[in-house]
């Protein structure tokens, strides 16, 4: 061929092509088709079952690689793990809730378990299946050409019942997305015979047939009529389904919770995770063990070990709340839908419940004729050739010597033609039958099957001539449809009682406890403390804080880029190890450390007072940062749980970080010390008091290279200022060692060539829970 270049815009063609991919893509795999609710992948197997492997619900099954094998050479030219993924889906009744292929072998399970390979399991279609398939045979849907052009393979399946909604599917194509339910099929099919009697029924009055979902896992839906009705009308939205349980009793008066029946969608071993997770870590502690007691004939039992006199009803709310017991479905239904003029499928999304079973009913309408129209054809095929016999049997003798003088079948068959008025397929049929056909008899049979044959035929024709008479017929079989398959719903539609109030503190119980913070930000929750050293850290790391509390009040951890974070300590988890990293429950920047923790217990941190004039309420946080700035303001802010990100808590310049941050109480001054070797003391009240996160004032004048490394709170039980050296040694400098002066000045250097690398943390004081919970007094404790 001769070259050939052609200029073109760059911005033109992959426009052009990428819409010639998205629809592809749109058209051809992800997306649905509305009238048999099948994928072109599921298309292919069911027929390739049927068509070339013959694999009906009474047949031996065959195995799986064989399936794949035929699929993907004949038809569905793509990787046989895609295949065979698709197929195994049509099998699994936690998926499907009419499953089309019976599969026989490790299908997988709701638990996650992938399916065994295709080598291994074997399939074969399903009664229901066959229902999509059964009028293949009748010239009822077109036909194409498969991706070679060796086979044909069907545009469409002539689906006997709505499967795209009994069936749900979801998918994700070039712009667009389609999630939609499985249905009960029963329901499904009172919706369109109500649809075929009324067909200006409203989304509402279908909805008096159709309840909602019913999906294969069963559940129950938290959604009100009002709901459930745009949801319906509008194609999209969003529905609440939880789990179902009941409570047992078993010995010596005690009770178990058994979860019968989870969300649609929820892989039930990550379930059991999630649910041991909040067990060993003590999020719960009213539930104490879990148990899977799942078999074939009892369905699915989650078995929750509980504590004697527990609420279930507490723990089941804690649970909606924390795990997948609780799920969202997002409904959004988009699928292929005919043109105006019906030539080819085009995608439409927010389409209504009635819209889709309008699809289908004006699909089945078309069917329903295409069968009958087929039949018809047969039949007066049939009465043709009746009627050439009993032409025949007329003059039957004559017959006889005409076909014992021909010199030869063809030469008989031009004599019968002339002598009796008869074509080729009439005279073929009397040559090709043998000659007692024709005989007393059997003739009257021949007689009886053409009368029999015209009044069908009749029959046939005027059902075809009233489209009235074709909804009757369509009305009739799926009536017979509801009869043969009255599965009852699994899914419930959930009433006010069902709905369980989430209250957190309820199922917390109310523990003395402490929280540990170590310098590579570790926290965990650990009971009484005999020691600092008694608790487990990482080697290299060390104990910065322990923040007694109950486990009803939170924590507040402080970091050294201005963001707080505060949580519950009920959350902290529990453990004898070395802790959490806190970055796995809140976003800190990349090397932010945590300089500081705060409790809410109102028994160990006051509680707020009342604003005085413009000057908020106590009790304070004292800040202090690298670049010398302090300030404070009211810890009120940071008593209440944070999100991941956390509040700021001080403005920062450029490079500078927070070094300090401690809890005011009676303490009156303040004394800071910085890495060029002064060390200042000054009036807490010369600290602004700010009502919520700023800059603050100069606390310590610095030469251009000095760093301020922190300090103390002046008044307290630890008035020294405790700072250790370059050469590794420290010093210590008391309230009256160093001069009281304004805030902002440079302060006192001890020595000349005297530099300090760091404050020494005053000791950590461990709460005396004894003392704290009555049972002891303070001087009990002092003799001990």
């Amino acid at each position: 061929m001769a070259e050939s270049i052609e200029t073109v815009s760059i911005a033109s063609e992959v426009r052009t092509r990428f819409l010639t991919y998205a629809m592809s893509v749109v058209s051809g795999r992800a997306l649905p088709d509305v009238r048999d609710g099948l994928k072109p992948v599921q298309r292919r197997i069911l027929y390739a079952m049927s068509n070339d492997l013959n694999l009906s619900f009474d047949r031996k099954a065959l195995k799986c690689a064989k399936i794949v094998g035929e699929v993907m050479g004949n038809y569905h030219p793509h990787g046989d793990s895609a295949l065979y993924e698709a197929l195994v889906r049509m099998s699994q009744n936690w998926v499907l809730r009419v499953p089309l292929v019976y599969g026989q072998g490790n299908f997988g399970s709701v638990d996650g378990d992938p399916p065994a390979a295709y080598r291994y399991t074997e399939a074969k279609l399903t009664r229901q299946a066959e229902m999509l398939l059964d009028e293949l045979g009748q010239q009822t849907v077109d036909f194409n050409p498969s991706y070679d052009g060796t086979r044909q393979e069907p545009s469409v399946l002539p689906a006997q019942f709505p499967n795209l909604l009994v069936n749900g599917t979801a998918g994700i194509a070039v712009g667009m997305a389609t999630q939609i339910p499985p249905h009960n099929l029963g329901e499904v099919l009172r919706g369109c015979v109500l649809l075929i009697d009324n067909p200006d029924a409203s989304v509402a009055n279908l909805l008096d047939k159709i309840k909602g979902p019913d999906f294969p896992l069963g559940g129950k839906i938290l959604a009100d009529r009002a709901t459930l009705r745009k949801i319906y009308e509008e194609g999209t939205g969003t529905i609440k389904v939880q789990a179902e349980w009941k409570e047992e009793e078993y010995e010596r008066g005690k009770s178990q919770i058994v979860v019968t029946s989870i969300p649609y969608g929820v892989n039930k071993g990550d379930l059991e995770n999630t649910i041991g997770a909040i067990i060993d870590q003590r999020k719960l502690p009213q539930l104490t063990g879990q148990a899977n007691e799942s078999n074939e004939k009892d369905g699915l039992r989650l078995v929750l070990e509980v504590k004697a006199g527990t609420d279930p009803n507490l723990v089941m709310a804690y649970l909606y709340k924390h795990t997948e017991l609780q799920k969202s479905f997002s409904y959004n239904v988009t699928a292929l839908v005919p043109n105006e003029d019906g030539t080819r499928m085009v995608p439409k999304d927010g389409l209504s419940l009635k819209d889709l079973l309008r699809h289908f009913l004006d699909f089945r309408l078309a069917t329903v004729r295409r069968r009958y129209e087929y039949h018809l054809r047969q039949l007066r095929k049939r009465i043709h050739i009746l009627e050439g016999f009993a032409i025949i049997f007329n003059a039957l003798d004559r017959a006889i010597k005409i076909i014992r003088e021909s010199s030869g079948k063809s030469d008989a068959a031009e004599k019968l033609k002339s002598t009796f008025k008869l074509d080729d397929e009439q005279v073929g049929a009397i040559l090709d039958s043998q000659l007692y056909k024709i005989a007393q008899m059997e003739i009257k049979k021949i007689l009886d099957e053409l009368a029999e044959k015209k009044k069908q035929a009749k029959e046939f024709e005027a059902i075809l001539a009233s489209e009235k008479k074709l909804w009757g017929v369509i009305k009739g079989e799926l009536e017979k449809l509801i009869e043969n398959f009255p599965e009852r719903r699994k899914t419930r539609m959930a009433s006010d009682e069902d709905v369980l109030t989430f209250d957190e503190e309820a199922y917390i119980v109310r523990e003395n406890t402490n929280v540990v913070l170590t310098r590579n930000g570790r926290i965990k929750r650990v009971g009484r403390l005999a020691a600092v050293e008694s608790t487990r850290v990482e080697e290299g790391d060390e104990v910065v804080a322990v923040i007694p509390g109950s486990t009803l009040d939170h924590v507040a951890f402080f970091a050294d880029d201005g963001a707080a974070y505060t949580m519950r300590i009920n959350e902290v988890p529990a453990t004898a190890g070395y802790g959490e990293p806190i970055t796995k429950f809140f976003k800190l920047g990349d090397g932010v450390k945590v300089v500081a923790a705060v409790t809410s217990d109102p028994r160990f941190t006051p509680a707020d007072a009342a604003p005085k004039g413009d000057t908020p309420g106590g009790p304070f946080l004292l800040v202090c940062t690298r670049n010398g700035f302090v300030l404070r303001l009211p810890l009120t802010a940071f008593r209440t749980e944070s999100t991941k990100v956390g509040r700021r808590f001080v403005k920062l310049e450029t490079g500078d970080k927070v070094v300090m941050v401690r809890l005011v109480g009676a303490e009156e001054s303040l004394m800071l010390a910085t890495a060029g070797g002064y060390v200042t003391h000054f009036p807490l009240d010369q600290v602004s008091i700010l009502s919520g996160a700023g800059r603050g004032v100069i606390g310590i004048e610095l030469d251009p290279k000095d760093d301020c490394l922190g300090g103390i709170l002046v008044g307290g039980r630890f008035d020294k200022l405790v700072v250790e050296t370059e050469n590794g040694k420290t010093q210590d400098f008391g309230p009256g060692a160093i001069k009281s002066r304004k805030r902002g000045a440079k302060g006192e250097k001890p020595g000349a060539r005297t530099k300090f690398t760091r404050v020494v943390p005053t000791p950590i004081e461990l709460a005396d829970w004894d003392v704290v919970e009555g049972k002891k007094t303070k001087d009990d404790a002092k003799s001990d």
